[in-house]
C-alpha cells in the first residue's frame, strides 16, 4: 500500500511523522511525505525529513504549488499529521482515498468523512468523533534512545550530585530563538548567582546547523544537538516554552518551568487574516494579547499540554510580564526542593502511563495508527493505486 503523509511544523514532523514513517516502512508500505506551508516552520524541515527514509519527499513550497501537486498524487491512503486540513481533504477527493487525521485538538473539516485519531481520552472529549490511540511523541522519544543519529553529540552531564543540571529548550522557531539567546544569557547569570553549582545546557534538535550554535556557545549556554529522549533523562529541571516539548517533558518525567514572556509575544506567528492584522502597528499588540487570552480561557489558564490534559498544574507555568530575574528565582526555588521535584516527576510519569500510572496507552501509538489504516473498509480505497 502507498501512503501519503501530510505534515507541517517541526514538532509534528519530528515527534509524529518520524515514528509513523518508520512503522509504515517496517510493514512494507511505500511512504510519500508532503511538507505543508507552516507559519511555525524552523526552516530545516526538508533537511529533517530527508533523514526519515521516505520514498518520496515534496515541499515545502507555496500553497498554490502544493495544491496543484497534490491533485496529481497517486496514493492508496492519506494521513494528515498537522497543518491545514484543507490540503488533506483536497488529496482525499482528488485521489478518491480515505483521509485519517491525528490531532491534539479540534480542526476545521474533521466532520467531512475523516477518520480522526488523537492521543489522550481527555483530548478526544473535545474532538467530535475522535478515537484516542496514545501519544506519538512517546514513540519518538523511544526512537531517540534506540537509534542514535549521525550528528548526535555525546551527552555527558558531570556525575556530581551537588551540581543540579538545568536544560534550556529555546524551541524550533528561529525568530524566538534569536530573541531568547540574550534573554537566557542574562537569566543564566542570575541563576548562577543564586545557585553557584548549577550546570546549564541548551538543547537543539539534531538537524539545526552548527553555525547557529556558535553564538550560544559564546554566550556560555553550552548548546548541544541530540534527541530529547536522550537529553531530558539526564537533567534535573528544564526551562521551556509552550509546545510539543512539554509532552516530551511529561514522558521523560522531567519537572520544568514553562514560560511565555510578554516581550516575545509579537514574535509568535499568528495564522491567516488575524496574522495580517496582528502585524499592524498600534492594534497588533492588542490583537495578539486578545488571542492569547482566548487560548488561556479555553484551557483554564494553562499553557502547557500536560496541564491541559490533566486539568491541573503539574508543570510550573509563568506567562506575561516575567523577567529573567524572576525566572531564575523560580528555577532556583525548584532546585532547592528535591522532594517537590520528585513529586512532580512521579505525577508526570503517571500521566504518561509509566510507573503504575493510569493513562490507558503505553508506547506504540504509531503501530495503533497503522492498524487503524489497515482496518479501513476496502470500499474506501476505490481510487487507490495498489490492490
Amino acid at each position: 500500500m502507498r501512503v501519503t503523509v501530510l505534515t507541517n511544523g517541526p514538532g509534528e514532523l519530528w515527534g509524529w511523522v518520524r515514528p509513523v514513517a518508520m512503522e509504515l516502512r517496517r510493514r512494507g508500505h511505500s511512504v510519500s511525505l508532503w511538507l505543508l506551508p507552516c507559519q511555525f516552520a524552523s526552516g530545516h524541515e526538508r533537511e529533517a525529513a530527508s533523514l526519515l527514509g521516505v520514498d518520496k519527499l515534496e515541499g515545502p513550497g507555496s500553497a498554490a504549488r502544493l495544491w496543484r501537486g497534490l491533485k496529481d498524487e497517486r496514493t492508496d491512503c492519506a494521513v494528515q499529521l498537522g497543518g491545514d486540513l484543507a490540503f488533506g481533504l483536497h488529496l482525499s477527493r482528488s485521489a478518491r482515498v480515505p483521509l485519517t487525521c491525528y490531532t491534539y485538538g479540534p480542526k476545521k473539516g474533521l466532520k467531512k468523512g475523516v477518520q480522526v485519531l488523537t492521543a489522550f481520552p481527555s483530548q478526544a472529549l473535545r474532538i467530535p468523533g475522535a478515537r484516542p490511540i496514545g501519544d506519538l511523541v512517546q514513540d519518538s522519544l523511544l526512537m531517540d534512545a534506540q537509534t542514535p543519529l549521525s550528528n548526535q553529540e555525546a551527552w555527558d552531564w558531570p556525575e556530581d550530585p551537588a551540581s543540579p543540571r538545568v536544560l534550556f529548550l529555546p524551541g524550533s522557531r528561529p525568530a524566538i530563538r534569536r530573541a531568547a539567546l540574550s534573554w537566557l544569557a542574562v537569566m543564566k547569570e542570575v541563576l548562577k548567582a543564586l545557585v553557584s553549582s548549577v550546570r546549564v545546557r541548551t538543547l537543539f534538535p539534531p538537524f539545526v546547523p552548527e553555525t547557529e550554535l556558535r553564538a550560544w556557545r559564546a554566550a556560555g549556554l553550552d548548546p548541544v544537538r541530540t534527541g530529547a529522549g536522550v537529553a531530558m533523562r539526564g537533567a534535573d529541571f528544564a526551562l521551556t516554552q509552550p509546545g510539543t516539548n512539554t509532552l516530551e517533558l511529561m514522558h521523560c518525567g522531567l519537572p520544568a518551568l514553562v514560560i511565555a514572556p510578554a516581550s516575545f509575544l509579537e514574535l509568535v506567528p499568528v495564522p491567516g487574516l488575524r496574522g495580517m492584522l496582528a502585524s499592524l502597528p498600534l492594534i497588533g499588540k492588542t490583537l495578539r494579547r486578545a488571542a492569547v487570552q482566548r487560548v488561556l480561557d479555553r484551557w483554564n489558564g494553562f499553557i502547557s499540554l500536560p496541564n491541559r490534559i490533566s486539568g491541573r498544574p503539574i508543570l510550573d507555568e509563568a506567562y506575561g510580564d516575567i523577567t529573567p530575574q524572576q525566572t531564575a528565582e523560580r528555577i532556583a526555588a525548584a532546585l532547592r526542593d528535591p522532594e517537590g521535584r520528585a513529586r512532580k516527576r512521579a505525577e508526570l510519569l503517571a500521566l504518561s502511563g509509566q510507573s503504575g500510572g493510569s493513562a490507558p496507552f503505553p508506547a506504540g501509538a504509531a503501530s495503533r495508527l497503522c492498524d487503524a489504516l489497515s482496518a479501513l473498509p476496502e470500499e474506501s480505497f476505490s481510487g487507490g493505486v495498489a490492490e
